[in-house]
């Protein structure tokens, strides 16, 4: 069999174009189709709760500023008429600290802490994401200003809005 020429100069170009052809097919098959949730925020949920369990409106203008892991950073500025507020939490640290300020109508500020014990843990969705962080909360406590008592209603921290805690305030304001 006799080969011309044509055919071995076309067989080569062939073989030319061959690297060319799996480069870009690697780069086709690096391509990820995984969508990493951007605005996914692991978020704590306290809700404002009167003592027969019922849903509480807070009248006052309420602010949170994050103590220590966030350089005293305010994470929820100027509520008003409020049931409920969510907050993020740190991701390294064993216990998150809140001061929460109360102005009522009259300009009186009350302040109350809350210290939020915790263990951190990487959630991963993808390795092409970043990983967040999701929390236990193993204990929580409160100074008593305004505060008349804050209890655990569902200690893990994730994607899902629920109530974490639930806070029942003093009626004596």
């Amino acid at each position: 069999m006799k080969h011309n020429h044509k055919d071995k100069e076309a067989h080569w170009k062939a073989i030319r174009f061959l690297p060319f052809v799996f480069t870009i097919m690697l780069f086709l098959g690096a391509c990820s189709s995984v969508d990493c949730p951007l605005n996914s925020k692991v978020m704590s949920n306290y809700c404002f709760v009167k003592p027969n369990g019922t849903p509480d409106t807070l009248k006052d203008t309420f602010s949170v500023t994050a103590l220590e892991w966030a350089n005293d950073t305010v994470v929820f500025n100027s509520g008003i008429n409020l049931s409920s507020f969510s907050v993020p939490m740190s991701n390294a640290e064993p216990e998150d600290v809140l001061l929460i300020s109360f102005k009522d109508t009259s300009s009186t500020v009350i302040y109350d802490t809350i210290w939020v014990e915790k263990t951190n843990y990487p959630h991963l969705e993808s390795v092409d994401c970043n990983p967040k962080f999701f929390h236990t909360i193993t204990k929580v406590r409160s100074t008593h200003n305004r505060i008349e008592n804050i209890v655990i209603n569902d200690n893990k921290v994730d994607y899902e809005s629920k109530e974490n805690f639930h806070i029942h305030l003093s009626p004596y304001f």
